[in-house]
């Protein structure tokens, strides 16, 4: 009937909560040299959405090039700016307030070649990509730095591949014959 909500919808939504996150319940956590905190675990959302802030120190280099198999990335930049790249084409700089799209399989990186700390907002949907952070936040821990051994290492555990130099290179050769 129109107008009216159904027994099961009304009940299932008494299992639900808006999610809220703040730099007091959030504080960052190191990966390294990187930072970043979980803004929404996805366990909210069914894991559809996960969200993180990064922060990337002055002249970093980001994390090895890659793609994703399940999962896109949006990247919203709130300080400083930050340097995308894709195999082949131009490099992308990113400042406050832009936004940055990431779908299945375009290969991709990221670093912060300025001499400004950068910070961003990204989403991953599917969410369960929040675990790959947690992950290699073990495997790293405080005061050491991020390799791109490890980086690379984790990316594997999450339907991510990691890509080696003469991969990109191909990427490059496909792309400049277009």
């Amino acid at each position: 009937m129109e107008g009216t909500v159904d027994k099961g919808t009304n009940n299932y939504s008494q299992t639900l909560s808006v999610g809220h996150a703040s730099p007091e319940k959030n504080p960052w956590r190191s990966l390294g040299q990187y930072k970043y905190r979980v803004l929404e675990d996805g366990t909210r959302t069914q894991y559809r959405l996960g969200v993180i802030e990064s922060l990337i120190p002055p002249n970093s280099h980001g994390p090895v090039f890659h793609f994703h198999e399940m999962h896109d990335e949006g990247f919203y930049v709130t300080k400083g700016k930050v340097r995308f790249h894709i195999p082949g084409r131009e490099p992308l700089d990113a400042g406050p307030g832009e936004f940055v799209t990431v779908p299945v399989r375009l290969p991709h990186k990221f670093s912060n070649p300025f001499e400004e700390e950068a910070v961003f907002i990204c989403t991953m949907t599917p969410g369960f990509y929040v675990r790959y952070f947690e992950y290699m936040e073990e495997m790293v821990g405080e005061g050491t730095t991020l390799t791109p051994e490890v980086n690379m290492a984790a990316m594997k555990r999450f339907a991510t591949m990691p890509l080696t130099e003469d991969m990109v290179k191909q990427f490059e050769e496909v792309y400049n014959k277009n």
